[in-house]
């Protein structure tokens, strides 16, 4: 593995995120850039999803293609997004989403952050 550079959007970067507490997601696993580069080029923080192998179904819960010759399997989950000062942690990038994919998750983390409509 290589130590992180800074992070693009749809690049997966191995990170450390010991110790959490609750629900959080805890020890090292991928992670996916989300966040725009100006992000990371102002702040050397970039917002994240963390990609599991869990096998519960979640609209958020976006699965990884299988074509495309990646070595990350899983799912990403859009609903768990972290920031992170990647310089700060022991990551390591691991490959890079294809275009396509990285565009679909930014499409439907958007959702996150829409204002609720009322009924």
């Amino acid at each position: 593995m290589v130590r992180v550079r800074t992070p693009l959007q749809g690049d997966i970067i191995l990170i450390n995120l010991a110790p959490k507490k609750g629900h959080e997601q805890q020890g090292q696993r991928p992670f996916v850039c989300l966040s725009h580069k100006i992000i990371s080029d102002t702040a050397n923080i970039a917002v994240f999803a963390p990609i599991s192998t869990t096998k519960r179904e979640y609209p958020l819960y976006i699965k990884i293609p299988k074509e495309g010759g990646l070595k990350t399997t899983g799912k990403v989950l859009l609903d768990q997004l972290v920031t992170i000062d990647y310089n700060d942690r022991n990551c390591c990038y691991l490959e890079t989403f294809p275009e396509a994919f990285t565009e679909e998750l930014l499409m439907k983390v958007k959702v996150i952050f829409e204002k609720n409509s009322i009924c």
